[in-house]
């Protein structure tokens, strides 16, 4: 996958999240889904914030995201819930991929999506901020990858 100019429009963005986690969130909600809408969208909100202040063009986003998702009603409740507590300057990034990492092995096809899902919004704008760029290497260690995956994918020389 190559993050880089691959999202830069709405539309395109909205099809590359959606086709990263739509599988991922389909059907009735069991305690796995829960737990990966729960992470994901805690991460998405610390991502939001990571450079500072989450405005309100990332919080209708999200919403969107979650029309995108088709997500059902209790879904989108775990989700928006998620995202609050991502945005809060307390929330804990790594504790989240930690009980992710406890359901999900590293390298699993759901820790991937997420993983390719976070990058694609995180290029949404075509720039990296600094405190995003410290968020994204922060994730992608605790999601299990090498420090090298994150400068690879961006760089396009390969990934998903």
């Amino acid at each position: 996958m190559s993050v880089t100019g691959t999202a830069t429009q709405g539309g395109n963005l909205f099809r590359d999240v959606r086709n990263a986690f739509g599988e991922l969130f389909s059907g009735k909600l069991d305690a796995r889904q829960e737990l990966l809408i729960q992470v994901s969208f805690g991460l998405l909100g610390a991502m939001a914030r990571a450079d500072g202040v989450v405005s309100t063009e990332e919080a209708a986003f999200t919403n969107t995201l979650m029309d995108e998702l088709k997500l059902n009603a209790r879904a989108r409740q775990v989700a928006t819930e998620a995202f609050a507590t991502g945005c809060r300057r307390d929330y804990d990034a790594n504790a989240d991929a930690r009980r992710l990492l406890a359901q999900f092995k590293p390298g699993s096809s759901e820790v991937e999506r997420l993983y390719s899902g976070i990058l694609r919004l995180a290029a949404a704008d075509a720039r990296i901020r600094p405190g995003e760029a410290r968020f994204l290497k922060q994730i992608t260690t605790a999601l299990g990858f090498p420090d090298a995956e994150l400068q690879r994918r961006m760089t396009g020389s390969g990934g998903a």
